[in-house]
Protein backbone atom coordinates (compact mmCIF):
# COMPACT_ATOMS: atom_id res chain seq x y z
CA UNK A 1 0.00 0.00 0.00
CA UNK A 2 2.86 2.27 0.82
CA UNK A 3 4.58 1.84 -2.65
CA UNK A 4 0.82 2.40 -4.20
CA UNK A 5 0.83 5.57 -2.11
CA UNK A 6 4.32 6.78 -3.77
CA UNK A 7 3.04 5.89 -6.89
CA UNK A 8 0.07 8.10 -7.04
CA UNK A 9 2.16 10.64 -5.53
CA UNK A 10 4.71 10.63 -8.41
CA UNK A 11 1.52 10.62 -10.46
CA UNK A 12 0.45 13.93 -9.21
CA UNK A 13 3.86 15.41 -9.72
CA UNK A 14 4.02 14.36 -13.57
CA UNK A 15 0.61 15.52 -13.77
CA UNK A 16 1.67 18.64 -12.55
CA UNK A 17 4.68 19.12 -14.14
CA UNK A 18 2.72 18.14 -17.65
CA UNK A 19 -0.45 20.38 -17.19
CA UNK A 20 1.36 23.91 -18.01
CA UNK A 21 3.18 22.76 -20.99
CA UNK A 22 -0.18 21.42 -22.51
CA UNK A 23 -2.33 24.48 -21.97
CA UNK A 24 1.06 26.61 -23.18
CA UNK A 25 0.92 23.99 -25.96
CA UNK A 26 -2.84 24.88 -26.95
CA UNK A 27 -1.83 28.61 -27.27
CA UNK A 28 1.22 28.02 -29.57
CA UNK A 29 -1.03 25.57 -31.84
CA UNK A 30 -4.50 25.85 -31.63
CA UNK A 31 -5.40 23.16 -33.86
CA UNK A 32 -4.13 21.29 -30.75
CA UNK A 33 -1.29 18.85 -32.43
CA UNK A 34 1.19 20.03 -29.66
CA UNK A 35 -0.74 19.56 -26.97
CA UNK A 36 -2.51 15.99 -27.92
CA UNK A 37 1.54 14.85 -28.21
CA UNK A 38 1.97 16.14 -24.88
CA UNK A 39 -1.00 14.62 -23.86
CA UNK A 40 0.11 11.50 -24.80
CA UNK A 41 3.80 11.65 -23.20
CA UNK A 42 1.36 12.40 -20.12
CA UNK A 43 0.12 9.10 -20.35
CA UNK A 44 4.03 7.02 -21.29
CA UNK A 45 5.13 9.00 -17.85
CA UNK A 46 2.27 7.52 -16.11
CA UNK A 47 2.68 4.07 -17.31
CA UNK A 48 6.04 4.07 -16.84
CA UNK A 49 5.37 5.49 -13.29
CA UNK A 50 3.01 2.52 -12.56
CA UNK A 51 5.26 0.16 -14.14
CA UNK A 52 2.27 -0.63 -16.29
CA UNK A 53 3.12 -1.96 -19.90
CA UNK A 54 0.68 -2.40 -22.85
CA UNK A 55 0.96 -4.52 -25.84
CA UNK A 56 -0.93 -3.21 -28.58
CA UNK A 57 -2.43 -5.30 -31.72
CA UNK A 58 -4.21 -4.47 -34.63
CA UNK A 59 -2.99 -1.33 -35.56
CA UNK A 60 -2.78 -1.86 -38.58
CA UNK A 61 -6.78 -1.78 -38.89
CA UNK A 62 -6.78 1.71 -38.82
CA UNK A 63 -5.46 4.73 -40.55
CA UNK A 64 -3.67 7.20 -38.59
CA UNK A 65 -5.03 10.13 -41.11
CA UNK A 66 -8.42 9.54 -40.61
CA UNK A 67 -11.21 10.03 -38.51
CA UNK A 68 -12.86 7.44 -36.14
CA UNK A 69 -15.13 6.84 -32.90
CA UNK A 70 -12.91 4.85 -31.07
CA UNK A 71 -15.39 2.31 -28.32
CA UNK A 72 -13.71 0.49 -25.27
CA UNK A 73 -14.31 -1.17 -21.96
CA UNK A 74 -13.53 0.58 -18.82
CA UNK A 75 -12.48 -1.30 -15.86
CA UNK A 76 -9.35 0.79 -14.31
CA UNK A 77 -8.38 3.77 -14.14
CA UNK A 78 -5.01 2.95 -16.35
CA UNK A 79 -7.42 2.36 -19.06
CA UNK A 80 -7.29 5.96 -20.00
CA UNK A 81 -3.94 6.63 -20.01
CA UNK A 82 -3.08 3.32 -22.13
CA UNK A 83 -5.46 4.22 -24.91
CA UNK A 84 -4.72 7.62 -24.57
CA UNK A 85 -0.74 6.66 -25.46
CA UNK A 86 -1.68 3.53 -27.23
CA UNK A 87 -4.04 5.11 -30.33
CA UNK A 88 -1.88 7.18 -32.34
CA UNK A 89 -4.88 9.21 -34.18
CA UNK A 90 -5.42 12.92 -32.37
CA UNK A 91 -8.00 12.28 -30.35
CA UNK A 92 -10.01 13.51 -27.68
CA UNK A 93 -12.16 11.76 -24.52
CA UNK A 94 -15.87 12.38 -23.18
CA UNK A 95 -15.45 13.31 -19.80
CA UNK A 96 -17.27 14.53 -17.09
CA UNK A 97 -18.26 18.62 -17.22
CA UNK A 98 -17.13 18.91 -13.56
CA UNK A 99 -13.95 18.37 -14.61
CA UNK A 100 -14.07 21.29 -16.69
CA UNK A 101 -14.19 23.58 -13.72
CA UNK A 102 -11.13 21.77 -12.11
CA UNK A 103 -8.10 25.06 -11.96
CA UNK A 104 -5.60 23.79 -14.48
CA UNK A 105 -6.64 20.03 -14.78
CA UNK A 106 -9.44 21.02 -16.65
CA UNK A 107 -7.87 23.89 -18.76
CA UNK A 108 -5.40 21.40 -19.65
CA UNK A 109 -7.75 18.24 -20.54
CA UNK A 110 -9.81 21.17 -22.62
CA UNK A 111 -6.13 22.48 -24.30
CA UNK A 112 -5.70 18.30 -25.29
CA UNK A 113 -9.25 18.13 -26.79
CA UNK A 114 -11.06 16.07 -24.54
CA UNK A 115 -15.10 16.57 -24.63
CA UNK A 116 -16.90 17.12 -21.40
CA UNK A 117 -21.11 16.48 -21.06
CA UNK A 118 -23.37 16.87 -18.29
CA UNK A 119 -23.73 12.70 -17.13
CA UNK A 120 -26.84 14.30 -14.55
CA UNK A 121 -29.04 15.55 -17.08
CA UNK A 122 -29.99 13.27 -20.06
CA UNK A 123 -31.37 16.24 -22.01
CA UNK A 124 -27.79 18.24 -21.28
CA UNK A 125 -25.71 15.23 -22.35
CA UNK A 126 -27.79 14.93 -25.41
CA UNK A 127 -27.56 18.36 -26.70
CA UNK A 128 -23.28 17.76 -25.98
CA UNK A 129 -23.35 15.09 -28.22
CA UNK A 130 -25.17 17.41 -31.04
CA UNK A 131 -22.16 19.36 -30.77
CA UNK A 132 -19.30 16.74 -30.16
CA UNK A 133 -20.63 15.39 -33.58
CA UNK A 134 -20.79 19.45 -34.77
CA UNK A 135 -16.93 19.54 -33.83
CA UNK A 136 -15.60 16.59 -35.25
CA UNK A 137 -17.23 17.38 -38.42
CA UNK A 138 -15.73 20.49 -38.16
CA UNK A 139 -11.99 18.73 -37.34
CA UNK A 140 -11.40 15.46 -39.95
CA UNK A 141 -8.18 15.32 -38.41
CA UNK A 142 -9.80 15.03 -34.33
CA UNK A 143 -11.07 11.47 -33.43
CA UNK A 144 -12.76 10.37 -30.12
CA UNK A 145 -12.91 7.92 -27.40
CA UNK A 146 -15.49 6.86 -25.99
CA UNK A 147 -15.55 4.07 -23.02
CA UNK A 148 -19.08 2.21 -24.06
CA UNK A 149 -20.03 1.13 -20.87
CA UNK A 150 -20.22 4.77 -19.40
CA UNK A 151 -18.05 4.09 -15.86
CA UNK A 152 -15.98 1.41 -14.66
CA UNK A 153 -16.55 -1.23 -14.06
CA UNK A 154 -17.18 -2.43 -10.45
CA UNK A 155 -16.25 -5.95 -10.80
CA UNK A 156 -14.11 -6.20 -14.13
CA UNK A 157 -17.02 -7.94 -16.02
CA UNK A 158 -18.01 -6.56 -18.98
CA UNK A 159 -21.24 -4.14 -18.58
CA UNK A 160 -24.27 -2.91 -21.19
CA UNK A 161 -22.92 -0.04 -23.37
CA UNK A 162 -24.59 3.15 -24.11
CA UNK A 163 -25.91 3.98 -27.04
CA UNK A 164 -24.56 7.67 -27.52
CA UNK A 165 -21.26 6.35 -29.39
CA UNK A 166 -23.48 4.77 -32.12
CA UNK A 167 -25.84 7.19 -32.74
CA UNK A 168 -23.17 9.84 -32.85
CA UNK A 169 -21.72 7.02 -35.22
CA UNK A 170 -24.86 7.18 -37.14
CA UNK A 171 -25.55 10.67 -37.35
CA UNK A 172 -21.64 11.88 -38.34
CA UNK A 173 -20.78 9.20 -40.85
CA UNK A 174 -17.81 8.54 -39.10
CA UNK A 175 -16.10 4.43 -38.28
CA UNK A 176 -16.90 3.18 -34.88
CA UNK A 177 -13.64 1.40 -33.82
CA UNK A 178 -13.67 -1.14 -31.09
CA UNK A 179 -10.39 -1.10 -28.56
CA UNK A 180 -10.71 -3.90 -26.48
CA UNK A 181 -8.94 -3.08 -23.31
CA UNK A 182 -7.37 -6.87 -21.31
CA UNK A 183 -5.59 -6.59 -18.27
CA UNK A 184 -6.55 -3.37 -16.68
CA UNK A 185 -8.49 -4.51 -13.68
CA UNK A 186 -5.29 -5.85 -11.77
CA UNK A 187 -3.38 -2.61 -12.15
CA UNK A 188 -6.08 -0.96 -10.70
CA UNK A 189 -9.29 -1.16 -9.50
CA UNK A 190 -12.12 0.75 -9.24
CA UNK A 191 -12.25 0.61 -5.24
CA UNK A 192 -8.82 0.92 -3.06
CA UNK A 193 -5.68 2.86 -4.02
CA UNK A 194 -3.34 -0.27 -4.49
CA UNK A 195 -1.96 -0.12 -7.88
CA UNK A 196 0.07 -3.59 -9.36
CA UNK A 197 2.98 -3.77 -11.54
CA UNK A 198 1.04 -5.51 -15.27
CA UNK A 199 0.68 -5.65 -18.45
CA UNK A 200 -2.24 -4.58 -20.16
CA UNK A 201 -3.25 -5.60 -23.70
CA UNK A 202 -4.63 -3.26 -26.65
CA UNK A 203 -6.39 -5.39 -29.30
CA UNK A 204 -7.53 -2.38 -32.20
CA UNK A 205 -10.52 -4.34 -34.30
CA UNK A 206 -11.31 -3.68 -37.79
CA UNK A 207 -13.45 -0.25 -37.90
CA UNK A 208 -17.07 -0.64 -37.99
CA UNK A 209 -18.87 1.34 -40.59
CA UNK A 210 -22.46 3.13 -39.97
CA UNK A 211 -23.22 2.37 -43.84
CA UNK A 212 -23.74 -1.06 -42.99
CA UNK A 213 -26.58 0.04 -40.58
CA UNK A 214 -29.73 2.96 -39.96
CA UNK A 215 -31.37 4.51 -37.40
CA UNK A 216 -33.89 1.89 -37.03
CA UNK A 217 -31.28 -0.52 -36.92
CA UNK A 218 -29.09 1.08 -34.51
CA UNK A 219 -29.61 -1.71 -31.47
CA UNK A 220 -28.21 -4.19 -33.52
CA UNK A 221 -24.79 -1.75 -34.53
CA UNK A 222 -24.72 -1.59 -30.51
CA UNK A 223 -25.86 -5.62 -30.25
CA UNK A 224 -22.79 -6.18 -32.64
CA UNK A 225 -20.43 -4.32 -31.20
CA UNK A 226 -20.38 -5.50 -27.77
CA UNK A 227 -20.81 -9.16 -29.57
CA UNK A 228 -16.96 -8.49 -30.34
CA UNK A 229 -16.14 -6.94 -27.07
CA UNK A 230 -18.00 -10.78 -25.59
CA UNK A 231 -15.37 -12.50 -27.71
CA UNK A 232 -12.42 -10.78 -27.46
CA UNK A 233 -12.43 -9.76 -23.78
CA UNK A 234 -11.13 -12.08 -21.24
CA UNK A 235 -12.73 -10.79 -17.43
CA UNK A 236 -10.80 -11.59 -14.06
CA UNK A 237 -12.07 -14.46 -12.68
CA UNK A 238 -14.98 -14.39 -10.18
Amino acid sequence: MLQSYFILGMIYLWTALCIPFTILGKLYDPAGYLSHRIGRAWSWGVLKISRVKVEIEGLENIDTNKQYIFISNHTSAFDIPSVYWGIPNKHGMLAKKQLKYVPFFGWAMWAAGHYFVDRQNHRKALAMMDQVAILMLKDKGHSLVIFAEGTRSPDGQLQQFKRGAFVLSLDTGIPIVPVIINGAYKAKRKEGPRIMATTLKLSVLAPMEPQNYSTETRQQYLNDARDLFVKHYTPPPG
